[in-house]
């Protein structure tokens, strides 16, 4: 097992440590590490591959083997990622993550969480928000003013969902699947 030092302390460096760790997590939440450690610059795309291989021949490494496949770096939170595997079960698997919306000159209006491509180049927009960063006072302002400048853009249909929706096996990728319709 490879070291790594943390201070007068000796570690399993990281990709021995996701090798050891990930067969006892469950899916959603080995995905999330996975792409939180990507995102974070802490993990490299060969780094990704190390630990894939390294996990040959232990227990459970058909299982998490499968998980490969769903790591994006650009899911910016846990949440965000249990949120995108809800739809990829459901099978409504976003088109687009971290999906940027400008207005006509070119300005920037915001960004969504989750992306789907509409007809007409319109985007279905799902916003995950997590109670730790959307609930405070200057959060929601924040929130309800790029909310309006993305529905005004007219580029925009906009859903948002908490933690206990995506929670609530089946309820996101249901109301994605029932917009898309519309």
């Amino acid at each position: 097992m490879e070291l790594a030092h943390v201070g007068s302390r000796s570690v399993a460096a990281l990709e021995s440590a996701l090798v050891q760790a990930l067969p006892d997590l469950p899916r959603r939440h080995g995905i999330a590490v996975l792409d939180d450690v990507l995102r974070r610059g802490m993990l490299t795309s060969s780094g990704l591959v190390r630990v894939r291989d390294g996990l040959c021949g232990r227990r459970d490494a058909r299982r998490v083997r499968g998980w490969f496949d769903l790591v994006d770096a650009r899911s910016e939170s846990p949440l965000e990622t249990f949120a995108r595997l809800e739809c990829v079960d459901g099978g409504v698997p976003p088109d687009e993550l971290q999906v940027e919306i400008r207005s006509s000159s070119g300005g920037f209006l915001g960004r969504g969480d989750l992306g789907w491509r509409l007809p007409s180049s319109r985007w279905l927009i799902a916003e995950i928000d997590g109670r730790e960063f959307h609930e405070r006072t200057d959060a929601l302002l924040h929130d309800r003013h790029r909310q309006n400048a993305l529905i005004l853009s007219g580029q925009v249909d906009l859903l948002r969902f908490t933690s206990r929706d995506v929670a609530t096996r089946g309820a996101l990728p249901t109301a994605i699947r029932r917009a898309l319709a519309r």
